[in-house]
């Protein structure tokens, strides 16, 4: 049987799924496969950074993962990890959001954009114009949207100006790290947008679909069930579960891809690392960032780079603190706090999780965890980071002195934005990858930026891969 050769280039939760889902596909079809993983930094996992320091557990990049997109609850399940997730805790699941300086609870429903009456009139985020307004989108006629439209455009149409600027621009700013005005609604909202098309109006339609949640939630056969999860180790856990896995998989660290060529022979690809050494790959799959892979690619398809080099990312920082709970008046009675955009000019504060209420089990008793948002990049070191953010805390949240401990991560180009028409791009980069027949893309800028989906872009490409050595196998 003749071995065939795939190589996956990143190593963040993408390029960790497609390669543990090659072997177990080349397993199942009793295929002779080699598969190399090659990263160009000294840590695996991407945007996945787990510090465990003294009792603490620190995420440097994303800290959970929706339970509603099924594909990281499956793969836990296969690891062997469904006894380690850890929801988040029952009692700390209220959200706050930062407006005019002052932390206001938001209701519930908000957070996935269908708000029941009783919280949209309880709550004092909205005046009583901006109530009344909410309540208006029931009745307005169904609108004639073109192919896509902004998220302020989508949402302000049925929620009006004060709910968009002061829920809706700091919710999608907290997942996105983006601008409503810039967002694509089609898919950033790919429900909500469904609901739209389906009927008649979509506020009527969230307000039943909200109702009947409700309904199940008190229902006696209904199981309590949490939207968010992680591991008890943190999310790390999960990536030093893959690579435990990834035992017949050749992993090549501090290596760049820097070239990627077709060959005359049999369609195979070469491979060239920054240290001048070669792979000839049967298949590619590219799980880098987006400007990564085109500029891998431009020699293969220019269109398609170009495609690939026009997805605008966005950079993040974010500074975790340790305090002693002496040190923070504050109950943090909740999951933490979103800042309205007109708060954010006055502070370098994004978002807020109070990560120890979160989560209790990341901090050790005694001792609160935050972990702060910036909302732009700064050049600024690090401790002078840390204090202008306790800074911007302090008044916030009663804390006295300084932190105990400080974690500060930064990320370039962190996070892709799906802005108006992101979905036609994606449909032409997939239209134009056809072509390549052997190379093979996945991650976060595609169909969706969550762990979920990073994981399902790696295993669908790796399904693509195994199809297409396959297809040469019979040949």
């Amino acid at each position: 049987m003749t071995e065939r050769h795939i190589v996956v280039i990143g190593g963040g939760i993408s390029g960790l799924s497609a390669a543990y889902h090659l072997m177990k596909r080349a397993k199942q079809e009793d295929i002779s496969l080699r598969v190399t993983l090659v990263e160009r930094e000294n840590w695996w996992g991407g945007k996945i950074r787990t510090v465990r320091e003294d009792g603490f557990v620190v995420e440097g990049g994303p800290d959970t993962f929706v339970t509603v997109k099924p594909w990281a609850l499956e793969l836990c399940r296969e690891l062997g990890l469904w006894d380690r997730l850890l929801p988040t805790n029952p009692y700390a699941r209220r959200v706050f959001i930062l407006w005019r300086g002052k932390l206001h609870l938001l209701p519930h429903g908000f957070l996935t954009f269908s708000p029941d009456l009783k919280g949209l009139f309880e709550t004092d985020l909205l005046s009583w114009r901006g109530k009344l307004r909410v309540a208006l989108g029931i009745l307005l006629p169904k609108p004639q949207w073109d192919d896509d439209v902004s998220v302020i455009a989508f949402l302000g149409y049925y929620l009006g100006t004060e709910m968009t600027e002061r829920v809706i621009a700091p919710l999608m700013a907290g997942v996105y790290g983006g601008d409503i005005r810039q967002l694509s609604a089609r898919m950033t909202l790919p429900t909500l947008w469904q609901i739209a098309k389906l009927h008649r109006n979509l506020a009527w339609a969230s307000l039943v679909r909200s109702l009947r949640r409700k309904f199940q939630r008190q229902s006696p056969n209904s199981q309590p069930s949490s939207f968010f999860m992680t591991l008890k180790s943190g999310l790390g856990e999960l990536v030093e579960t893959i690579l435990a896995n990834l035992h017949e998989v050749e992993l090549v660290q501090r290596r760049e891809a820097v070239q990627l060529q077709r060959r005359s022979d049999e369609g195979k690809l070469t491979v060239t690392l920054d240290d001048g050494s070669q792979f000839i790959a049967d298949a590619v799959i590219l799980a880098t960032p987006a400007w990564s892979a085109a500029n891998l690619l431009k020699p293969l398809d220019a269109n398609l780079a170009d495609e690939l080099s026009s997805i605008p990312h966005t950079d993040a920082i974010t500074v975790s603190l340790s305090f002693d709970r002496s040190q923070v008046s504050h109950p943090l009675n909740g999951s933490g706090f979103l800042v309205a955009p007109e708060d954010q000019k006055e502070s370098l504060l994004l978002a807020c999780t109070w990560t120890s209420s979160k989560f209790p089990p990341r901090a050790p008793q005694g001792k609160v965890l935050l972990r702060a948002f910036v909302n732009k990049w700064v050049e600024m070191d690090d401790s002078g980071l840390v204090n202008a953010i306790v800074e911007d805390l302090r008044p916030l949240l009663g804390i006295k002195g300084e932190p105990e401990r400080s974690w500060v991560f930064r990320w370039r180009s962190a996070m892709p934005q799906y802005t108006v028409g992101h979905a036609n791009k994606v449909a032409r980069i997939n239209e134009r990858l056809i072509r390549l027949r052997k190379v093979f893309l996945a991650g976060n800028y595609l169909t969706g930026i969550g762990i979920p989906d990073c994981i399902r872009s790696g295993k669908e490409a790796a399904e693509k891969a195994i199809r297409a050595i396959l297809r040469g196998n019979s040949s």
